[in-house]
């Protein structure tokens, strides 16, 4: 949904939330429980692994540029004092 309006970036937000859900069953894995993935200094690591690697596929260029830097700039324009 956000791809459409940005004109660009297509696939990126789907493959963001595929790759949490994949870190969703390792961590849940017998694998994940093992290594303590769910808790900890392990777990918080590879949350933030998860969660921060595919971060520029949620936020894809297209998005960014096209969409929250005017946003941005609108919003900034309207705080601005006028006289």
């Amino acid at each position: 949904m956000i791809s459409l309006p940005a004109r660009g970036g297509y696939g990126g937000p789907t493959l963001f939330f595929l790759v949490q859900w994949l870190g969703l069953l390792i961590e849940r894995s017998e694998f994940g429980r093992r290594w303590g993935l769910g808790t900890g200094w392990r777990g918080w690591l590879f949350t933030m692994g998860v969660l921060l690697t595919p971060v520029a596929m949620l936020f894809h260029r297209p998005f960014v540029t096209g969409i929250v830097e005017p946003f941005m700039q609108d919003l900034w324009a309207s705080l601005r004092p006028t006289s």
